[in-house]
């Protein structure tokens, strides 16, 4: 990649942060502190982008933009400036969006409003940049904080991995996305790459941007320590729905994946909407049916290949419903999607999902309770060893993890 502006190892960094926002009273402030203290030899841009908050957010937001402005905030690094706007936009990404198109940073971030960053965050990112200047990413780990800031759990990442991240794990329905967004920073020309965040995306646009940036061949470096802490609030985004990533992502799906590969994917979107629904069919189904309200300026050759997939993935998702309610007892009301999956797909009996529901339905409850326990640990021994390493005691760090983490321990 030609750099527009490649960085001397010595100069110091200008961060551009932005923070999108609307009716954080409680948190906005916890927010910006993480930003404006960050200690180190660089300097901040820091813009927060409200939507037209009506609690006592833009209160907060004034008061740091004036203490900064008027130098009554004391600073620990060679400068900050603290730009505010409230206006409606269309939602987080225009937000994120607008802060990025004034940045004059050499390294760009977004930290949504209810988030923090851990001290020392952006010297830690400092240095790879200056010590690696064919980098474009850096991400760390990083935290999940309740309302009152008590941590909950970790998320550790680890490098990036393109395949996976186009990937879905099938074995324990899960998203593969390992990057964390408050712990992710990126140099600004990449945006002169890539482009912005998709404003199209409204639950998984950060996912997206990684992904971009790994079909584009952009180079990521992650640091296996914490940088940013990510709050779980009730009411928010994230947690509205379980299934509210679904559209999102098989629409990433669709453009970074190779043509007809869908079908797996649509299957365990129906799946997961059934199981919101209550394991109502034909709910779940036409909540499904949404997606393609997406696609509809589609070529329409697309939109029927997308259709055929889609109705191949249905199959596969009567197999997956099958064994749930056999799981649950309901052998008669199993067969009826078991049977309608072999109608339209016959091959699909060789399908391993199909051999558990024949498994459960033919072999003493005692005896297909063992196997399907046997496998389950063997799903998860899997996980943890292939994927989730490590969250494992005893893993083995690489000699730059080790360095790294030595060098932070003796900065805090």
């Amino acid at each position: 990649m030609n750099r527009l502006h490649p960085l001397k190892q010595n100069d110091p960094l200008k961060f551009t942060i932005v923070t999108p926002s609307l009716n954080q009273e409680s948190y906005i402030g916890a927010t910006i502190e993480s930003v404006i203290t960050q200690a180190g030899d660089f300097q901040i841009e820091y813009f927060v982008q409200d939507g037209g908050s009506a609690d006592g957010s833009l209160e907060t937001i004034r008061s740091y933009a004036e203490r900064i402005g008027s130098g009554r905030q004391g600073i620990h690094c060679r400068g900050i400036t603290m730009d505010w706007e409230s206006k409606p936009d269309k939602g987080q990404t225009e937000a994120v969006n607008r802060g990025l198109k004034k940045a004059a940073g050499d390294i760009v971030a977004y930290l949504n409003s209810d988030d923090m960053y851990f001290p020392g965050t952006l010297e830690g990112v400092a240095t790879v940049f200056q010590s690696h200047p064919e980098v474009d990413f850096v991400h760390g780990d990083g935290e999940f904080i309740d309302e009152q800031g008590n941590p909950k759990w970790e998320w550790l990442s680890r490098p990036y991995d393109h395949k996976v991240m186009t990937s879905y794990h099938y074995l324990w329905n899960r998203f593969t996305n390992f990057i964390v967004q408050p712990a992710t920073f990126w140099r600004k020309e990449v945006l002169d790459k890539i482009g912005y965040l998709d404003e199209s995306f409204h639950y998984a646009m950060d996912n997206e941007y990684w992904v971009r940036a790994g079909h584009f061949g952009l180079k990521f470096f992650h640091i296996p320590v914490k940088f940013g802490k990510y709050r779980l609030i009730p009411g928010t985004k994230s947690l509205s729905s379980p299934t509210v990533f679904w559209e999102d992502s098989l629409e990433m799906y669709r453009r970074y994946r190779r043509p007809g590969s869908l079908s797996s994917l649509f299957a365990f979107y129906y799946y997961n909407l059934i199981l919101n629904e209550g394991l109502d069919l034909e709910r779940g189904k036409r909540r499904g049916e949404q997606v393609f309200e997406r696609w509809k300026e589609l070529p329409e050759e697309e939109q029927e290949h997308l259709k055929s997939q889609a109705e191949k993935g249905w199959d596969l998702t009567n197999l997956l419903i099958s064994g749930v309610l056999a799981r649950l007892g309901q052998k008669e009301k199993a067969g009826f999607p078991f049977r309608q999956a072999l109608i339209s797909h016959p091959t699909l009996l060789l399908h391993p999902f199909a051999w558990s529901y024949l498994l459960r339905k033919a072999a003493p409850s005692s005896l297909a309770f063992r196997i399907e326990t046997f496998v389950e640990r063997m799903i998860l021994f899997y996980r943890d060893f292939r994927y989730e390493y490590r969250y494992q005691e005893g893993n083995t760090l690489t000699p730059m993890e080790k360095k790294f983490r030595q060098w932070t321990k003796r900065k805090g």
